[in-house]
Parts: structure tokens; sequence; C-alpha cells
């Protein structure tokens, strides 16, 4: 960790990509793929993928499920005028089918009357834009123009609130929240498509005005596809974690950036001086937000699990925590590196003829 101080203070500087360093428990650099391909038609497999921070001592940043045979692209970027700081931009891919997973960019807003600065501005790590309310409205204006291009012109052929998990994130946020699925239908490149657009607005009032924040992901899949596909899909999304490793480094970097704005402290010298002196402190200093965000998170995930058809809720043996898979599968089983196998084949032993433990687990009452 020698290192780790001159490192984030670049990282706050200048904006950099982390590349995805491949998948499983340590992750192999310019990897693209979970796995070669699906152990059968009946059986569904899911590994565990690592994305590692190559700009702090290569630690893993984030981990999450994919679908055995799935592409993964992307990574962190980070943002170091802005106080979101870093966003995890990534898509999963089906090389077979074209469906797609696609994390999108998270960003913090502002607004008071009169504004502080032009619209569109930032002004201290938020861009000032008055409140928009409307979900549908909010993915045209800020995905549409670019990461969502491809559905300008798209229909939208049905909206869904999602009232429990704006409940769950108003709570952890202590505002209030809106939260919708958005279905669309386009044509591209000759093919019909459907995609569902999962957008999330959470406000905070201030005395001087309102501060508030948009973020969304979206599935895509052949029209026809999608309903089939969101069980799994939903697994790649409600199993994201952070490391609590990065955590705590994103967060001291994050109170740097706060402390610069609110003091004028723009030289790095003094915020490499602030860090040595209290590089000690970062991971203590930073363990009960990462619990209770986690905490957050799994109620979160059960809460989404309720508006999607086809997911139950399984208890990881090893991590002894709540997961949530697809359903309609017979036996189910977890290994200590972090991956599932859900299988419908009769007499299905995965510990047959592997080096690799298979314990089998059940549904959460």
């Amino acid at each position: 960790m020698k290192s780790s101080g001159w490192v984030i203070i670049f990282l706050c500087l200048f904006s950099a990509i982390v590349v995805l360093q491949g998948c499983g428990g340590e992750g192999t650099p310019g990897a693209q793929t979970a796995s070669a391909k699906p152990v059968s038609d009946d059986t569904l497999k899911f590994t565990r993928l690592s994305v590692k921070d190559p700009g702090v001592n290569n630690i893993e940043a984030f981990s999450f499920l994919i679908p055995a045979g799935w592409k993964a692209e992307g990574g962190v970027q980070w943002f170091p005028e802005y106080l979101i700081l870093a966003n995890l931009l990534m898509k999963i891919t089906d090389p077979r089918t074209g469906a797609a997973i696609e994390l999108l960019p998270y960003q913090y807003f502002q607004w008071s009357t009169p504004p502080p600065m032009p619209q569109g501005v930032n002004y201290m790590g938020s861009i000032v834009w008055p409140p928009i309310y409307d979900v549908p409205q909010f993915i045209q204006n800020f995905y549409g123009p670019g990461a969502l291009g491809r559905l300008q012109g798209a229909k939208i052929v049905k909206t869904e609130d999602l009232p429990k998990v704006a409940a769950q994130l108003a709570q952890f946020h202590g505002g209030t929240a809106r939260c919708n699925r958005i279905r669309y239908e386009y044509q591209e490149s000759g093919q019909a498509w459907e995609e569902d657009v999962y957008g999330t607005l959470i406000y905070t009032p201030r005395p001087i005005g309102m501060f508030w924040s948009g973020q969304a992901y979206s599935f895509r899949a052949h029209r026809g596809q999608l309903d089939r596909l969101t069980p799994i899909m939903s697994t790649t999304i409600n199993s994201l974690r952070q490391s609590p490793e990065w955590f705590g480094y994103y967060m001291y970097v994050r109170k740097l950036f706060i402390d610069r704005q609110m003091q004028g402290i723009r030289n790095a010298g003094k915020i490499s001086e602030t860090i040595s002196r209290n590089s000690a402190e970062i991971q203590k200093m930073s363990e009960d937000s990462y619990r209770r965000a986690n905490q957050s998170q799994d109620r979160i995930s059960r809460s989404y699990s309720e508006y999607i058809r086809g997911v139950e809720t399984y208890r990881d043996p090893y991590g002894n925590r709540p997961i949530q898979l697809p359903s309609g599968y017979d036996g189910v089983w977890a290994n200590r590196s972090g991956e599932y196998l859900l299988s419908n084949q009769p007499g299905f032993n995965p510990n047959a003829g592997s080096a690799t433990e298979w314990r089998r687990i059940e549904r959460s009452p």
C-alpha cells in the first residue's frame, strides 16, 4: 500500500479508466468472457467476475455474477471534478443473442432560486439543473443524447412504478425517491428490440434549494425474449458488490474532495500530506458506512425481486447473505469461489469428477 497515497491524488486530479481485468477470484488480465459456454441447455452457471483497479495497487473494486459465456467490457471511470468521483460503466452481453445489461452513469445535481451558476455548469461537483420528477423524461434528457442514443424515437410501451424500491432508497438517503421500469420497443439494424430501463431519482431538500441525483441501468434483448431473460439479468445487478478495501479509499477521497471544496484547498501536496497523516484510519472510518450500504443493498435487492417474476431468494452458505437467482430449477449449488450452478437435469451432481466442492443451497423461507 506504499504507493496508495500518490495514486489516489492522481485519480483526484486526472480522469482514468479502470479496464476490466477478467473473471474469477483473482481476475485474468485481458479476459473478456466468464466461461467458454453454458454447462448444458438445462443447466445454468453463474461465475464471479472481479473488476480490479490497477490505479490503487490493482485491488478488487467490484464483483458480481454473470452468466457463463457472457462477455463483459468496461470498468470504473473516475470523474475527479465531480462529487460522484467514480462510476462503474459496463456492458455485459450474450454473444449468441445480443442480449445485454448496461450500467449507466450516476450523477449529482443541485438547484436553487436563483441558481448559483448557469444551468448545466459543474458547481462544487454537482451539475446545476432544476429537479426532474419524471423518470422517462430524465432518461431522455441525460441518456438519450449519449449512452442510450439507440432509444431516440423508440416507443414507450409500458411504465411501471417500483414504490417499495423507492421507499428503501428514500430511507437510506434520507429524502424522497422515485423508481420506474420503462419498456421501450425499437428497430435497430433491421431487427426488433425490447429494452427495459430501470431509472431512479433521489431528492434531498436543502435550506437553499434541492440536491438530487439520477441513475439507471438497462436490460435489452430481441423482441419476445426480454421477459424470459430478465431473471438472469437481475441476478447480475442484484449480486453487484463493492469490495470493502476499495470502498474505504473511495470514501476517503470523497471526504478530501468535499474538504477541498469547502476550504478552497487546491494544492495536491496539502491533500497528499493529509492522506499520509490519516492513511491508517481509512478503512476504519468507512466500516460503518460499508456495513450500512450492504445491508441497504440486500433490502433493495429483495424489493426489486418482488417486481421481477421468475426470481427467488436463496441463502449463500459461504457468504451467509441472501442471493437472488432465477427460479424454476430443481437444484441449486454454490462453491467457495462465488459461483452458482442451477440445473433441471435428472441426477445432476456437480461434484462428480470435479475438484471443486459444490454445496447445495435451499430457498430462503
